[in-house]
């Protein structure tokens, strides 16, 4: 049962949704070599002072994009259950059932 295995898995830390590869040549792989070249020559033009400021500023957005991601993550996980939910709901039955 596909059930049992996806929950074996999970249990076993085999599954990880945060765990993914790029793929080269995606628009997402383009936007992160952007965004690394462009730190790259703001770095170059600050004296350390403003270096730290900046890599501080990345450092806790990238924690806010984390959270974020977590929230969309759980949000999203959350309306598919509501969603399997519903399928099996009886109230408000329009049809009779196929079976049973």
């Amino acid at each position: 049962m596909q059930k049992e295995k996806i929950l074996s898995e999970l249990y076993h830390g085999n599954i990880n949704p945060v765990a993914k590869s790029v793929v080269q040549g995606s628009s997402y792989q383009k936007a992160m070599h952007k965004i690394s070249t462009l730190e790259e020559k703001l770095m170059s033009q600050l004296d350390k002072e403003q270096q730290k400021l900046l890599q501080d500023f990345i450092s806790v957005q990238g924690e806010l994009n984390y959270i974020s991601g977590e929230e969309r993550f759980t949000d999203g996980f959350r309306m598919g259950a509501k969603l399997i939910l519903e399928i099996f709901e009886k109230d408000g039955e329009q049809f009779k059932p196929i079976i049973g």
